[in-house]
């Protein structure tokens, strides 16, 4: 009698299902709606399963809709194919390639498209799942592929004391025969390995030792050196027993050099090579005049090899020099050293490492039947690279499914195998036919369908993991971001309100080809629902290139509120992005025009280069938007900036918050100014005292002259224009005033004739008395230029801090744009290092 309970536990510990169970009926998981996990974004961030919230369907009523929209069976076609294939000339021997893949896409290409994708969306509205393949790693050497095995043949388990350990679990080959230990695994590997190319270095990077038969100077080694190396570059380092240690760029070749050096560690045969090597770099030293020894006691044979051996040089030598005569400085990592160092000297490297294999992975969602999984894979794999070795392996430990799979890169007549994009894609497409037949209801689907945001690399997932367990671990926000948005299933609002990609009409095509094919009122609703999230988001965000700044200058007067929310609805922004102080609003409003055409229109702008045609093309839209809900406002664009995740640059977004913190002056300040300027006059015309006409002409010439010197010194048109409006209005209280005086005389002139026998002076001088005002304290013309200047001077201030202030973003900016360089230029390295 077996214990069932142990016997299930064994075989879930080796991978091995119980048979004759029956699948699953109904989704666990449902498709991509299930990518949701709660509590990695904002609650606020629109995602695919709050928006499609995909209905729980039977896996045989999604197939039987896919294949009642028009994606069905392709065997006849695949049989058509190959009797073509076989029947005209040279026939036998394209029958015999392997792989079809490449007559199948161009066939593929040539017929209706759009049906596919219509079913694809229409099965994802139903609750399919969308097929994931991933191309993990490449192998490149026997050492590799042998790491590689053993990680598809074992898992890690713990067993009832407690203790871990790793057991074997069975893959299979291309035969369908069961590898199930280490030694089978390492038959397998010879077989494989028989066909693997060698990994080679055209220049060896070398390690020497050279003692000194005397004392020699710094400079006199440095140069004789250079002299034994010739152009490769190298570092060294001395040492107090008259030892040097040198790693440098060569040109032996690697495989012979390595060679070598094992059979002399081993004793086994005289190395010619290696003396003669030796003796000829002592002789370069001897010609240069410096007597030694030379040994070579190491040779990398690939890239990868050589970066570890210059990283374990810096790490173990002291006082190390370059072939230039720098010394390598302390203080940084030995990592970043090591980069900045392999990047000098990578033109003067050439390797190769060859691709002999390819990890790649199956994956479904958790609830998939993993024995169904199995069976599509190798299915596939027997149709798509046959010819080729393969292994596929099933581990069982992880909530979701997913088949290991190890393809050799060669097949038996030696053809390669290319996993570009395109041919990526038509292994999703015949693999998802592939699922159908085995009951899993999977479709092949594009990121853009479902706007879907970007994937994530190993090495991101790996930085983000390593960050959770490790607060100390450096990672950067964006892969932090990156990750969390995609495992949310955080839909792309870039995607969702990107026009080209016409998503509104096609969902509403696949809506459409619900209703023809009857499905069910839950999946049209989620088809529906999808069409209403593109269309809501089209109007404003349209292909929105960017966001710029812009500050308003509203003619009305009206309350704040009133203000924001007339702009809001205008322009289309939340109201965290509008800022509204008096008549002067500033938005972060999203736009289609070309950011970098603004940002270069702006860098232009002075006295002499006033708005570019990109700045006045986009103030005209906004004047437009806000005419059209009843608001009338000035519209300058202040800064530009790119778009993130459908809002605006943190740069930008920073600017905005800054200038939204602190109270600026309204923008119309000189125009403020000069109305003080006019109402003082105007309260000081009823107490002005009466002058002659010469005497108020004179004093209108001097403050004509003020206005004059005034005009000078403003810079703006804003500001120019303030003061045209301040000198109409100036100019007619003075004819005004002219008139008055003129009025003035003609009563007195007419008082005079009709007095009679009171003498001339006596009238004037009891007119004079009886009627003179209080001697005013300040002359209006004086006041007009007193005032004037004033406002010239402060508008000059104004002026200088906009600029002074203008500078130190710029230079801000210089310095980000200078820092994201750095990082990304990073992040390439680092990159490059890992594949």
């Amino acid at each position: 009698m077996i214990d069932e309970e142990e016997e299930l536990r064994r075989r879930r510990v080796i991978g091995v299902a119980l048979s004759g169970g029956e699948p699953p009926r109904r989704f666990v998981a449902k498709g991509i709606a299930s990518k949701a996990h709660p509590g990695a974004v904002s609650r606020s961030e629109p995602t695919i399963a709050s928006i499609l919230q995909a209905p729980l369907s039977s896996q045989k009523g999604v197939i039987a809709l896919v294949g009642a929209l028009g994606v069905g069976d392709q065997r006849g076609d695949d049989d058509e194919l190959k009797k073509s294939a076989g029947g005209g000339g040279g026939g036998a021997s394209f029958a015999a390639a392997p792989s079809v893949a490449r007559p199948l896409s161009a066939r593929g290409a040539a017929k209706d498209r759009s049906k596919a994708e219509t079913a694809s969306r229409a099965a994802i509205a139903a609750g399919a799942q969308p097929v994931v393949i991933k191309v993990t790693s490449t192998v490149s050497s026997r050492a590799s592929a042998a790491g590689l095995m053993n990680y598809l043949g074992t898992r890690e388990v713990e067993n009832e004391n407690g203790e871990k350990g790793k057991v074997d679990i069975p893959v299979y080959d291309q035969d369908g025969l069961a590898i199930t230990s280490r030694e089978e695994r390492a038959a397998a590997l010879a077989e494989w390995g028989a066909d693997f190319r060698d990994a080679y270095a055209v220049n060896a990077l070398a390690t020497f030792s050279i003692t000194l038969s005397d004392e020699v100077d710094d400079d006199t080694l440095h140069d004789a050196l250079n002299a034994a190396f010739g152009s490769k570059p190298f570092l060294y380092s001395r040492h107090p027993d008259g030892r040097v240690s040198i790693y440098a760029v060569t040109n032996l070749p690697a495989k012979k050099i390595a060679g070598a050096l094992k059979a002399r560690e081993k004793g086994e045969w005289p190395a010619r090579a290696l003396e003669n090597t030796e003796s000829d770099f002592a002789r370069r030293l001897a010609d240069a005049g410096v007597s030694a020894e030379v040994r070579i006691l190491g040779a990398a044979v690939s890239e990868k090899s050589g970066r570890y051996f210059l990283e374990k040089f810096l790490r173990t030598e002291k006082s190390i020099t370059t072939s230039e005569g720098d010394p390598v400085k302390r203080g940084s990592s030995v990592k970043e050293k090591a980069d900045g160092i392999w990047r000098a000297w990578s033109s003067h490297i050439r390797t190769v490492e060859p691709r002999n294999a390819f990890h790649v992975i199956f994956s479904a969602r958790a609830g998939t039947d993993p024995e169904a999984m199995t069976r599509a894979v190798r299915d596939f794999l027997s149709e798509q690279v046959a010819g080729h070795r393969w292994i596929t392996a099933h581990h069982p430990d992880t909530g979701h499914v997913h088949v290991h799979v190890m393809i050799s890169a060669r097949d038996d007549v030696g053809k390669a195998l290319r996993l570009t994009k395109p041919e990526l894609y038509e292994w999703r497409e015949r693999f998802a036919t592939k699922a159908r037949e085995q009951g899993i209801a999977m479709v092949a689907t594009r990121r853009a369908d479902v706007a879907a945001t970007r994937p994530y690399s190993q090495a991101q997932a790996g930085a983000y993991e390593r960050g959770r367990q490790d607060p100390r671990y450096l990672k950067t926000p964006a892969v932090t971001n990156r990750v969390e948005r995609k495992r949310a299933g955080v839909v792309d609002r870039a995607s969702l309100s990107n026009g080209n990609l016409a998503l509104a009409p096609k969902w509403q095509a696949t809506a459409s080809a619900l209703k023809r094919a009857g499905a069910e009122p839950s999946v049209i609703a989620a088809a529906d629902r999808f069409v209403a999230a593109v269309t809501a988001q089209a109007p404003h965000a349209a292909r929105a290139s960017g966001f710029v700044l812009l500050r308003l200058d509203v003619e009305q007067t009206m309350e704040r509120e009133t203000v924001a929310v007339i702009i809001e609805g205008a322009v289309g922004v939340e109201a965290k992005l509008i800022s509204a102080e008096g008549k002067s609003v500033r938005v972060l409003a999203p736009t289609t025009a070309s950011v970098s055409k603004i940002e270069r229109e702006l860098a232009k702008q002075n006295d002499e280069f006033g708005p570019g045609s990109e700045m006045r093309s986009v103030a005209r839209d906004f004047q437009a938007r806000l005419l059209a809900h009843g608001l009338r406002a000035a519209v300058i664009v202040e800064a530009a900036g790119s778009v993130k995740h459908g809002a605006p640059s943190p740069w930008l977004q920073k600017k905005f918050d800054a200038l939204a913190g602190q109270s600026a002056a309204p923008p119309d300040e000189p125009l403020a100014e000069f109305k003080t300027l006019i109402a003082t006059i105007q309260q000081q015309k009823e107490k002005a005292m009466p002058l002659s006409l010469e005497q108020f002409d004179e004093r209108v010439s001097r403050a004509n002259k003020s206005m004059d010197r005034l005009e000078t010194m403003v810079d703006s048109s804003a500001e120019r224009q303030a003061v045209e409006e301040m000198r109409k209005e100036i100019s007619a209280l003075f004819e005004e005033q002219r008139r008055d005086i003129q009025m003035q005389q003609m009563r007195s002139v007419n008082d005079t004739a009709g007095a009679g026998g009171t003498p001339p002076p006596a009238r004037v001088d009891e007119a004079r008395t009886q009627d003179r005002p209080a001697p005013a304290t300040v002359d209006p013309a004086i006041a007009a230029q007193q005032q004037a200047i004033a406002a010239g001077r402060a508008s000059r201030a104004a002026r200088d801090q906009a600029g002074a202030s203008r500078a130190a973003q710029d230079e801000q900016r210089q310095q980000i744009l200078r820092q994201a360089e750095q990082e990304r230029q990073r992040g390439n390295d680092r990159d490059g290092a890992e594949r």
